[in-house]
């Protein structure tokens, strides 16, 4: 009993602390003394599991910089500010919107007191004592990290604060500096022969996968920037170049002292069906499945993460297949992220390449295939493992009760005969070659004198309009009955880090840090090779960079390469993106692909590169409004 009521008093002092505000400058009144927390390792689990809970996890349930929120329109993820998803917002119009900041800030209060209260915690031994302080100090770097990757330069408060304070704003490298010393702290602490038996918690190898990650974002801005911003903010935004030398050398290190420790592989549970290994990468994550290659976890199944869910599947389903309560084809992949997947023979994705077209040739353009799928199935095979293309069978598409054309998931606008085009106004169309109109179809197979007119899925639930004809099938279930499937019945478990990142981490920094060609090469080709790619003989930092682009795709990870390369504003400036259209052409038996623009004039401003602070922290904290800029972001 004893127990359970310390557990219930850390529940209960968890959320006092939820409900506070100006949360820079509050004391430490609700800290749990030591005797509390560490009167059983019971309670010490307790406590630790508030601190992964309250971890600033880009995950499922992240959108519009809140985290545990419900993108109930799909267009709040980070993919949605790049070209990963067809949604196309801008980062920069969210730029103070959700809670992050202040969430942040209570989960570093809260694992700051348990960082001062574990050296004094007696009755266990000296080995488990350093591993908790290990996991307390992840956690710090990781809260930390995600402030400087928004904010740059936030202001660093290591201890419980006795008194109300206000903290004045540190230069981003300093942040940077102590995220590298707490993690490799904790790798220090966190022994590896000691492995941590709780799903989802911090080890050694963690702690060198977040510092890798960490240290080749902050280095890569000191290489990278051109903004000024570092001298116009005195260094509160910006990385020194002496600084970003440190940092990714350290970034190399981390990364190196996981792949020389032998730990961990590249996921190859079916070698014999490439697409479907990548695909169950993401899908064999949970507890207690073997998964070669992940590296740390959060739990999103009942029976291990406190009834934690999401809602994946409700949001990135196909219409055709969609859960019953709704939603569906809210996050989309777009043609431009299409085209960044090669062919499986190494030659350029770039649609109709094959036909003789570019890029830019393919726009409009009327482009001839013998089937829906004859475009794609040539693709990288990460590209299936991803993505759910037009005519693809996926989880319950081949139910005959569905009547879907060739049990696949469809895309299609309309029938061009005769050399006009004629669009489909709802999904699952017949069309009358005789009278040249649209009626519901009634199955499978039109009747005699009837084409298929139109899709089974395209755009949103209700709009065949919108030209994209793409799903995203990454982290998606492939296994639970689509029925079954709502808002928070997602049960999918995020792979926030893994072997495979810690791959082109390393690739990365050693290719910036002007090492032997090779030695990128032979991190990166391990990622080719497992996807059934050729290797590249040689390595470019475009290479580099779309490799990444793919193999990261929906990760929440592209926003953030962009950001930290400073090509958000070149990539983005009045950007053009793309969809597609599809035509069944009854004149010449074939299908007719058209690539079209979808959305126009997405642009960043050079201010983008930071989020603006809170307007109400900046108010609440005179040291930080004293500062330049009155405590903002450049730009704002």
């Amino acid at each position: 009993m004893k127990t359970i009521r310390i557990i219930c008093i850390i529940v209960f002092f968890a959320g006092l602390c939820s409900c506070r505000k100006n949360v820079l400058n509050l004391p430490g009144t609700n800290a749990l003394s030591t005797a509390q927390i560490f009167s059983s390792t019971a309670t010490v689990n307790a406590y630790l599991a508030t601190l992964y809970s309250n971890l600033p996890m880009e995950d499922f349930s992240y959108c519009n910089f809140s985290y545990g929120g419900f993108p109930g329109n799909g267009n709040e993820y980070t993919a949605d500010w790049t070209d990963e998803a067809n949604w196309s917002t801008s980062a920069q119009d969210n730029a103070t919107m959700g809670n992050g900041f202040s969430q942040i800030y209570k989960a570093i209060r809260t694992v700051n007191n348990f960082i001062a209260s574990v050296p004094s915690a007696t009755g266990f031994s000296k080995a488990q004592v350093n591993y908790w302080l290990g996991e307390g100090k992840f956690v710090r770097a990781y809260c930390y990290f995600q402030l400087a990757k928004y904010y740059g330069g936030v202001p660093l408060i290591l201890t419980v604060q006795p008194t109300a304070v206000s903290v004045p704003r540190n230069k981003e490298a300093e942040v940077y500096n102590q995220i590298k010393t707490d993690l490799e702290s904790a790798a220090s602490l966190m022994d590896a022969t000691m492995p941590n038996a709780n799903y989802g918690h911090a080890t050694k190898w963690a702690a060198f996968a977040l510092e890798a990650r960490a240290m080749l974002h902050a280095g890569s801005i000191g290489m990278f920037d051109n903004t000024g911003n570092l001298s116009s903010t005195g260094g509160i935004n910006g990385v020194d170049a002496t600084s970003a030398a440190t940092f990714m050398q350290a970034a190399y290190n981390a990364a190196d002292s996981i792949i020389v420790s032998g730990k961990f592989t590249l996921y190859n549970k079916y070698p014999s069906n490439l697409a479907q290994n990548f695909e169950y990468l993401f899908y064999d994550v949970s507890q207690g499945t073997s998964n070669s290659e992940g590296i740390f976890y959060r739990g999103y199944d009942y029976a291990t993460s406190n009834n934690r869910t999401h809602s994946q599947d409700l949001m990135a389903l196909p219409h055709a297949i969609q859960s019953p309560y709704g939603y569906g084809g809210r996050l989309m992949p777009s043609m431009d992220l299409v085209e960044k997947f090669q062919n499986a023979d190494g030659s350029t994705g770039v649609f109709g390449a094959d036909k003789g077209y570019n890029a830019t040739s393919n726009v409009n353009v009327q482009i001839h295939y013998p089937s829906v799928t004859a475009p794609f199935v040539s693709k990288d095979p990460r590209f299936a493992g991803t993505i759910i293309a037009p005519g693809t069978v996926f989880r319950n598409s081949a139910d005959p009760a569905l009547g879907l054309q060739g049990g696949a998931v469809t895309s299609q606008k309309g029938v061009i005969h005769n050399g006009t085009i004629y669009n489909a106004n709802n999904f699952n169309q017949y069309f009358n070659v005789n009278t040249n109109t649209f009626s519901a179809s009634t199955g499978a197979v039109p009747p005699a004198g009837y084409v298929w007119g139109s899709g089974n899925s395209a755009g949103s639930p209700t709009d065949l309009g919108s030209d994209i004809a793409f799903w995203l099938k990454k982290w998606t279930d492939p296994v639970t009955d689509v029925s079954l499937l709502r808002d928070y019945t997602s049960r999918t478990s995020w792979m926030d880090m893994r072997y495979g990142e810690v791959l082109m981490d390393f690739a990365e920094a050693s290719f910036l840090l002007n090492h032997a060609p090779s030695e990128s090469l032979g991190a990166l080709n391990q990622l080719r090779a497992r996807a059934g790619m050729p290797a590249y003989p040689t390595i470019t930092q475009d290479e580099i960079r779309n490799e990444r682009f793919v193999e990261f795709a929906f990760e929440n990870k592209t926003f953030w390469d962009y950001v930290r390369w400073r090509t958000l504003t070149t990539a983005f400036s009045n950007r053009t993106e793309y969809g597609l259209r599809i035509y069944w052409d009854i004149d010449t038996q074939d299908y007719v692909f058209l690539k079209i623009p979808v959305t126009t004039g997405k642009t960043y401003l050079p201010k983008a590169y930071y989020f603006d602070l809170p307007g109400s922290d900046i108010a609440s904290s005179p040291a930080i409004a004293k500062q330049v800029n009155g405590g903002h972001n450049p730009g704002y």
